[in-house]
């Protein structure tokens, strides 16, 4: 079923924890990775390379490109700091509880992160951002800016403003592969002047598979929210 929609998935269903669902649309590609999440949805075509870790994240969108040993959804709030110890021998036991999990990491479409990149739970990284390889993300990222260093902070953006606005209210990642291949992708601005003119076709209806332990489910399609 995988394969028939283009799909590549290396880990194991086993790998997944028992209650866990992950929802697949078309052309993704996940290498080895950790997965540590409640649910995740991975939009079409975005590839994840091997070693990464999935951990509280419940959304990457369509087209991204996320390096191989990327940590999406770093716990920072897992141990007790105002407590007798930071250790979970603590709560072992059903007498004492800690639960702190922020919510879970969410990002958007046509997003590049960069090997060995960290980012932590509770942000949102906005569609067309750029992370650098080994970045420390700890907040928001905007739409197309570009973010590297320890914590990371924003370099540039890949845009100018208008550009932006331009691409954002465009939509392109909800419209067919070939269709987009109709357009000069290379320019930004005339792509946006083509997209406005000759944009006629409807939207992508990428096919969508849910894996649990159990196993693979066709979901058939829907369009993207």
């Amino acid at each position: 079923m995988l394969r028939r929609h283009g799909i590549k998935f290396s880990p194991r269903l086993a790998d997944l924890a028992t209650r866990a669902q992950l929802l697949l649309e078309e052309g993704v590609s996940l290498g080895l990775v950790k997965m540590d999440f409640r649910f995740l949805s991975i939009g079409a075509m975005s590839y994840i390379r091997s070693s990464a870790e999935l951990l509280n994240v419940s959304r990457i969108g369509r087209f991204c490109s996320i390096g191989s040993g990327v940590i999406l959804g770093q716990d920072r709030a897992g141990h007790p700091l105002d407590w007798v110890s930071s250790h979970p021998f603590q709560h072992a036991r059903a007498e004492l509880q800690y639960d702190a999990q922020l919510p879970p990491l969410e990002v958007g479409h046509d997003v590049w992160i960069g090997r060995e990149a960290m980012l932590l739970e509770g942000i949102v990284v906005g569609t067309g951002a750029v992370v650098a390889a080994r970045a420390l993300v700890t907040r928001d990222v905007p739409p197309y800016a570009i973010v590297a260093g320890t914590p990371a902070k924003i370099i540039r953006y890949r845009h100018a403003e208008a550009v932006i606005r331009g691409l954002l209210d465009s939509a392109w990642w909800n419209a067919p592969v070939q269709s987009l291949l109709e357009h000069p992708l290379n320019q930004p601005e005339p792509f946006l002047a083509s997209w406005r003119i000759r944009h006629d076709a409807p939207a992508a209806r990428y096919k969508r598979i849910r894996l649990t332990r159990a196993g693979a489910e066709d979901m058939g399609d829907q369009l993207e929210e």
